[in-house]
């Protein structure tokens, strides 16, 4: 018998395994964002960002944890590369379908792994070469284009960098962090050349002039700065932009400097002396990043007001109005062809903009997280972006990290209240497992010997009454029953004998045990009776049509001869013959008590594993639906398990090898 138990446990794996895969594969394929939706979201493009919440970026910031706690998602802590020939090819690109208006921008690669922190800041080596990322842990670090490793690491900051920028020989390389420290290195040797004073204001962004004798640093405290490249020190301060300056850029001659912040205008600065010259453009909102093109004949602009505009450099004239991103645009980029913008936003995409027709041309085809830089290679081959960018997990990663939690009866969080759903469970299986087993013994206390004497009693009145009845009964839906029920016996317009809502009265702490006793008692009777009277049919007739099979046997035939009272004939002989039958219906009766407990628990408000399974339907709680899937599943094979162990006792011919 114990090598039987043994190899039947074992054979249990396998399937258990199966039915965890199917469960999870169902989940998975559920329509709609799971976690998203239950923490709140609306629908439509805002659901990726928060939908309605007040704070949509605290929000989108909780979800995406959540979903790395649940192991559907990863930090991408890497450089994303895209292909910007492809991406310049969908500007002619048109769609068959209607519905579909952009093309797919194509992810090459990434590079970099960083397993600190995200990169902030990007800037590229005049040669294309390297990569220079600075990070949100204070690291500055050089990466290799062609094989993404880290190459070089520059002595780090104490706090994030938020600005990084290579000299027009590539010799140099200037970091700026949080606290408006400014650094200059080697990018031969990696060695710290010098460092500027401290500003006490974050430092936004950095530009060189041509020739890398000076560069320009863009702080919060308003003021444009001009650095000495040698030494770090400030050469001349540009004063008017109202409160942060967030971007700088240098046109391709040297000749103006284009600074923008947070008054939503795009400020001129003469070179040669340092003065304003011109504004282009006002809006509303602040301003987060400008480019230029190539031939410094276009700038673009991302804002807050979700705009990226393309102004005319020469005349400050409005040459385009893009829009498309649903949360304030962070980052613009142009292509060497100077008709191709790149943009990134906080709404977590990448697009692609034809300037000359004001029109999206294509997209990145899933979330990228927000987006802090853009910056395009030499051949305009490849786009560069780096920030909070994360990833799905593939299917298999997510269903291994569920498995491995499950073998160690680890089911996850509930979305709803965020408590480990293993103590959920533990919870209200008690409650469960006491209403029934309790109607499972008395399903059978009464449907065995009903049937006993049905088959005694065959083609008597009894017979054709009692069938009568129990397939009356069990022709009454559940829940029709229980509202019959619940009118008549437990409502004053008729006979208020039984309580109708859980399974203890509201003043339970102050009665005494027995008092405690008598009143869970009482609220039994109406659960109880819903729970066992669909089950007396079936086990009646099995009852029944087994006996009469067994009555007509030889033995039973010889034990009559013998002199035996009907008694032991019916009862010691025949019936314990004809129990194979019923006992085989205990492992179905197992997983069953949870899938009938659902319509009784929610109509009499008892908070057990039927409520908790209708509970999470409801509200899409999927780690408790998954638990509570796979704690079915483990019911059934245990039915069956028990069924073959109980047909040893009622036939000791039976064995187990």
């Amino acid at each position: 018998m114990i090598t039987y138990l043994l190899k039947r446990m074992f054979a249990m794996v396998p399937t258990l395994i199966g039915i965890s895969l199917l469960t999870f594969l169902i989940v998975l394929m559920a329509p709609g964002d799971h976690v998203a939706t239950k923490m709140g979201q609306g629908t439509g493009p805002q659901a990726s960002e928060g939908g309605g919440n007040d704070d949509p970026a605290r929000m989108a910031d909780a979800i995406k944890a959540k979903k790395k706690l649940l192991g559907m998602m990863d930090e991408l802590r890497a450089v994303a590369v895209w292909d910007g020939a492809a991406a310049v090819g969908a500007r002619d690109w048109k769609s068959s379908d209607r519905f579909k208006t952009v093309a797919d921008m194509e992810q090459a690669e990434t590079l970099g792994d960083f397993a600190a922190s995200w990169a902030q800041a990007v800037a590229r080596a005049p040669d294309d070469s390297r990569l220079y990322v600075g990070l949100g842990d204070g690291q500055v670090l050089a990466l290799d284009t062609a094989s993404g490793e880290t190459v070089l690491s520059f002595d780090p900051h104490p706090v994030g960098v938020l600005a990084v920028a290579v000299s027009p020989d590539g010799a140099r390389l200037v970091s700026a962090d949080g606290d408006g420290a400014v650094r200059i290195h080697d990018t031969g040797s990696g060695a710290l050349l010098q460092s500027a004073e401290e500003l006490g204001r974050p430092v936004k962004d950095i530009a060189f002039l041509p020739g890398g004798a000076r560069f320009v640093t863009a702080c919060d405290d308003g003021t444009v700065r001009v650095h000495d490249a040698a030494t770090g020190a400030v050469t001349a301060r540009l004063v008017g932009h109202n409160n942060y300056v967030t971007a700088v850029a240098v046109a391709p001659g040297g000749e103006r400097l284009f600074t923008a912040g947070y008054d939503g205008e795009v400020r001129v600065w003469s070179t040669a002396d340092w003065k304003e010259t011109r504004r282009l453009g006002k809006v509303s909102q602040p301003i987060n990043d400008i480019a230029l093109s190539r031939d410094g004949a276009l700038l673009a602009t991302a804002c807050d007001d979700q705009g990226v505009r393309v102004y005319g450099v020469a005349d400050g004239s409005l040459r385009a109005e893009l829009e498309g991103h649903y949360r304030p645009a962070t980052a613009v980029a142009f292509h060497p062809d100077g008709r191709t913008l790149f943009s990134g936003g906080r709404d977590e995409t990448i697009r692609t903009w034809d300037v000359t027709e004001a029109r999206q041309t294509a997209q990145a085809p899933e979330n990228t997280g927000r987006v802090f830089g853009l910056v395009v290679s030499g051949d305009g081959a490849r786009l560069y972006s780096v920030g909070e960018s994360w990833r799905k997990t593939p299917a298999w990663k997510q269903y291994w990290s569920w498995v491995s939690k499950l073998a160690v009866g680890d089911f996850g969080r509930s979305f709803t209240d965020n408590k480990p759903v293993i103590d959920k469970i533990k919870e209200r299986v008690p409650v469960t497992l006491g209403l029934n087993v309790g109607a499972f013994l008395l399903m059978y206390l009464i449907a065995i010997p009903l049937g006993v004497q049905a088959a005694v009693k065959r083609g008597q009145l009894y017979d054709n009454v009692t069938s009568a009845i129990v397939f009356m009964l069990w022709s009454l839906p559940s829940f029709f029953l229980a509202t019959i029920i619940i009118m008549y016996f437990s409502s004053q317009r008729n006979f208020d004998w039984f309580p109708s809502v859980g399974l203890h009265a509201t003043n339970q702490a102050d009665m005494s045990y027995l008092q405690w006793l008598g009143d869970w008692g009482l609220h039994l009777v109406l659960p109880m009776i819903v729970l066992t009277y669909g089950g007396f049919a079936s086990l009646s007739r099995y009852a029944r049509t087994s006996l009469l099979e067994s009555i007509q046997q030889d033995y039973v035939r010889t034990a009559r001869a013998k002199g035996l009272s009907e008694h032991v004939v019916i009862y010691k002989h025949a019936l314990r013959n004809s129990l194979i039958a019923i006992v085989t219906l205990v492992g179905t009766l197992l997983p069953a008590m949870i899938g009938g407990s659902v319509i009784v628990e929610y109509i009499f408000s008892i908070r057990g594993m039927g409520m908790l399974a209708f509970e999470a339907i409801l509200q899409r709680d999927y780690p408790v639906v998954m638990a509570i899937t796979t704690a079915s599943a483990l019911l059934t094979l245990l039915g069956v398990l028990v069924s073959d162990i109980l047909y040893t006792i009622v036939d000791p011919r039976i064995t187990h090898r």
